[in-house]
């Protein structure tokens, strides 16, 4: 099967192959490699690409399976990570001048379990600097060529659906694996702090940090879930509950299932594109039979403020020794959020851990009635560069203006501050061609479930399988 597009395989279909050896885990690796050399000077997603390493994980692979030792699904099947994941020996730049000298010595947990189910790691892919932000340049969105992918897993989010790999994992604080997932047209996941190991993943907010998986099917991601979820002794925030087989309610019927639909804040200031993509689908999910009811979440207005008082503070204490020796080399950006949180009072911090406990609580109450809530994961689709490589203003018919930074977070900040796991499914295209996605929120702990109603709209649908004409 060498030469017929193997990049494009799902983990899904390219487990099958290579358990019944239809198809080699070296095969799949070369097509990718060559896939990745012809179009990553157009996306530019790879900090790091292992080549050599890949091929002897690729070979290892394939003798086992040949001894008849499979592993599972994602033995054989290349990924990447997020550039500030940790893997032992590669670079750890973070897309940060400060950082670049750094190259850790010991594996990230998250990579030492895909290694242990097989996995073949092909490389690392770009972040904002340090995680703070939405356009992770230098990479470019794969649909157009020239717009931003979204971040701070852009480069993640860009290369699944590029072709790069089949999976990614990035980090999710208040919006970095889904607007990248949305932006890009690909499905992704955060999950419940805790629930997938994040030592050797360097954080921008200790408290709101979460490891999640990108790849092109909602199935896929919980493959890649189930391949490492569980409590780590070294991650403190890991919770010791018990894992599940994250894909063991996929095609399960969702008749019946009550589905909550915010009116306030989630639909404030959209592109008229987007919010129809977005109400098409819940359409969409009704007519599967789910029972659309409206929720309520009367403290979400306070979103920003609270966001911002936790998580500028949070990386400032994270990056205080650089800001005091060379903050003149981080990125201007990240200068100012790390400098604002230099500025905050202790009250200031407590009372947004405050407020935020009120939002968690808004989402608590609002689940005793749905078993899932549906809302936009962007307000406009990507937007190329102009002025600035960073600031790109997004104008509503409305005559509302912001910066991308909220236009792919604003509705994504409330979940992290709630720790309800989302997943992330592509639902149609723009007006100007780029793709957007629905937000699939459930109870802290049930990212089964949202994978459920994931899966059903998405085998209801098929934009799962459109694939950006690059190359």
């Amino acid at each position: 099967m060498a030469g017929r597009d193997l990049h494009w395989l799902t983990i899904t279909e390219a487990s099958k192959l290579l358990q019944s050896r239809q198809v080699s885990a070296t095969e799949i690796l070369e097509d990718t490699l060559e896939w990745v050399k012809k179009t990553d000077p157009v996306t530019r997603n790879f900090a790091y690409l292992a080549e050599k390493e890949a091929r002897e994980e690729a070979k290892r692979a394939d003798e086992e399976i040949g001894r008849g030792h499979y592993r599972g699904p994602l033995h054989g099947v290349p990924y990447t990570v997020k550039a500030l994941i940790s893997v032992a020996g590669a670079p750890m730049a973070w897309n940060s001048k400060v950082y670049a000298e750094w190259s850790p010595k010991k594996d990230a947990e998250v990579v030492r379990r895909m290694r242990n189910a097989g996995g073949v790691l092909l490389g690392k892919e770009h972040t904002q600097e340090v995680a703070w932000g939405v356009p992770t340049p230098p990479t470019r969105n794969p649909w157009d060529g020239r717009s931003v992918t979204g971040g701070s897993s852009g480069g993640s989010g860009s290369s699944v659906a590029a072709g790069q790999g089949m999976a990614s994992w990035g980090t999710d604080c208040g919006c970095s694996v889904r607007n990248p997932s949305a932006l890009n047209g690909c499905a992704g996941m955060r999950v419940t702090q805790g629930r997938v190991p994040a030592s050797g993943v360097v954080p921008l907010s200790l408290t709101m940090d979460t490891v999640g998986p990108l790849a092109r099917t909602v199935r896929d991601l919980g493959l890649m879930l189930n391949g490492v979820a569980g409590y780590d002794s070294d991650d403190h925030f890991s919770v010791d509950v018990p894992t599940m087989d994250f894909t063991a309610k996929l095609g399960r019927d969702v008749k019946g299932m009550k589905l909550g639909v915010p009116k306030e804040y989630f639909f404030d200031h959209m592109e008229p594109a987007v919010k129809r993509l977005i109400e098409d689908g819940i359409g969409q999910l009704e007519k599967l039979g789910m029972e659309v009811r409206e929720v309520k979440f009367p403290h979400v207005k306070y979103t920003a403020g609270t966001f911002i008082g936790i998580v500028v503070a949070e990386s400032a204490a994270n990056h205080d020794e650089w800001l005091n020796e060379r903050a003149a080399e981080l990125g201007i950006d990240v200068r100012n959020f790390t400098e604002l949180g230099n500025l905050l009072l202790a009250k200031d911090y407590i009372r947004s851990n405050q407020i935020r406990t009120l939002i968690r609580q808004d989402f608590l109450d609002a689940f005793r009635n749905v078993d899932v809530i549906v809302t936009p994961t962007v307000a406009a689709t990507a937007k190329p560069p102009k002025d600035h490589p960073i600031f790109i203003k997004v104008q509503y018919p409305d005559g509302f203006s912001e910066d991308v930074i909220w236009a792919y977070c604003r509705f994504t900040m409330p979940m992290s501050l709630a720790s309800t796991p989302c997943c992330i499914v592509p639902c149609g295209f723009s007006d100007d061609g780029m793709p957007t996605a629905l937000q699939i929120a459930a109870k802290p702990y049930e990212e089964a479930t949202a994978l459920q109603v994931g899966f059903a709209y998405e085998q209801s649908t098929d934009w799962h399988r459109k694939r950006p004409s690059i190359g």
